[in-house]
């Protein structure tokens, strides 16, 4: 029996039957509900006054075992932070992803060429997982191209959303699910959707999400 996997949250249940990866952003404090986290400099949450002390506590908590990604971390045209201040910072959280060797978790709203662009730049090692994400398939076919991962949430139960053909088409070994800040959806229902729309049972899906942590 494998444990369900919830890959990006803000609200950790504590419930022993699921493994939950708690997301951090500077200024925030560990619920105490979980021992797994990632941390990041998230681009909605940036003020350039802080970015050096932000650059800090992220080199700091990246480097214990207990965080097991960097993240979130992006870009994101609809907020109002200054566009070359999200630039530094994701930057910043690639480097730290790659230096200690764990994977970054993006946060991309209206921005996929850019971040892509960076990403052939900068040529990482790390995998780079699009969390929440529910854009129309052909976004899908694109980041999946380029070797990312996609990690899936609340969208996929509602009906009509891109985000249930994006599962549909993407490989077994490129996606996660998560409730990200859903705190009312329990992340068993969204694998159970999961499932439905891959057509495998429960238990499978458990196994290969669980392969794929």
């Amino acid at each position: 029996m494998h444990a369900f996997f919830d890959i990006h949250t803000h609200h950790p249940t504590g419930n022993p039957g699921v493994s939950e990866m708690e997301n951090l952003r500077f200024g925030q404090t560990p619920s105490g509900k979980t021992q797994h986290y990632s941390a990041g400099l998230h681009p909605w949450f940036l003020e350039a006054s802080e970015l050096e002390s932000a650059k800090k506590w992220l080199d700091q908590l990246a480097a214990m075992p207990h965080v097991l990604a960097i993240g979130e971390a992006g870009l994101d045209k609809v907020c109002n932070t200054d566009w070359a201040l999200q630039e530094a910072a994701f930057r910043h959280c690639i480097q730290v992803a790659e230096t200690m060797g764990k994977p970054l978790i993006i946060h991309c709203v209206r921005a996929f060429n850019e971040v892509i662009l960076i990403k052939k730049q900068l040529k990482p090692v790390q995998p780079w997982i699009f969390h929440g994400f529910n854009k129309h398939p052909d976004t899908a076919r694109m980041l999946l191209k380029e070797g990312c991962f996609l990690s899936f949430g609340a969208a996929l139960l509602k009906p009509g959303n891109h985000s249930a053909e994006a599962l549909q088409l993407t490989p077994d070994d490129r996606f996660f699910l998560e409730t990200d800040d859903a705190a009312e959806i329990d992340i068993v229902d969204i694998y159970k959707k999961a499932a439905l729309l891959r057509g495998v049972s429960l238990e499978q899906l458990k196994e290969v999400v669980a392969g794929n942590v």
